[in-house]
C-alpha cells in the first residue's frame, strides 16, 4: 500500500439530497455522489473534544474528562466555475435558507496499486459561499464551511479483488 506525503489527487463528493440523520457506512456509499471540481483546500474534520476539567480539595492535579465531541467545520475551498456540479450543490446547501444537512465524501488519494483509496463520509449544514478577496493574479475563489453534524466514518484502503 501506498504512503504517499501529499493530498495531491484527492477528491470531494456531495450528494445532492438532503440528510438530516446519521447514516452508516453502507448508507453512505449507496448515496449518488457528484465530483466537487476544483478544489483547491479541504479544512479539517475529525473528533475533537472538549476538555472538562476540575480542581478537587483532595488531589494534587486537575481532575480532567472528555466532554462534547465536534466533528469539525470544514472549509472547502474551491475556484469558482459557475456551472460545476458538485459547486451547484455546494451553493444551493449554503443558502441561508436551506436548513438541510448535506453528505460529504472525501476520497484520499492513497491506496496504491490494487488498493481502494481511504474514504470519510459525514453530513453538515452548510455556510457560504464567501468570496475571498485577492489581487489581480488570484482565482476566482469560493469557500464553504461544513459544520458536521455527524462524527466522520473512514473507511480505510482495502484489496481490491
Amino acid at each position: 500500500m501506498s504512503n504517499k506525503a501529499t493530498k495531491k489527487g484527492s477528491k470531494v463528493y456531495v450528494c445532492a439530497t438532503a440528510q438530516n440523520t446519521d447514516l452508516i457506512e453502507s448508507a453512505y456509499a449507496a448515496l449518488t455522489w457528484v465530483q466537487v471540481g476544483k478544489v483547491g483546500n479541504i479544512g479539517d474534520f475529525g473528533a475533537e473534544s472538549t476538555m472538562n476539567s476540575y480542581n478537587t480539595l483532595d488531589e494534587p492535579v486537575t481532575q480532567k474528562q472528555k466532554g462534547t465531541a465536534n466533528a469539525g467545520d470544514p472549509q472547502i475551498e474551491v475556484a469558482s466555475v459557475h456551472d460545476d456540479a458538485g459547486q451547484v450543490i455546494l451553493r444551493t446547501f449554503g443558502n441561508p435558507l436551506n436548513l438541510d444537512n448535506m453528505a460529504i465524501k472525501v476520497e484520499r488519494n492513497d491506496g496504491g496499486e490494487g488498493f481502494t483509496n481511504t474514504i470519510f463520509y459525514s453530513r453538515g449544514v452548510v455556510s457560504g459561499p464567501l468570496y475571498p478577496g485577492g489581487g489581480s493574479d488570484d482565482f476566482e475563489l469560493e469557500r464553504f464551511t461544513i459544520g458536521l453534524n455527524q462524527l466522520p466514518i473512514r473507511v480505510n484502503p482495502a484489496v481490491i479483488p
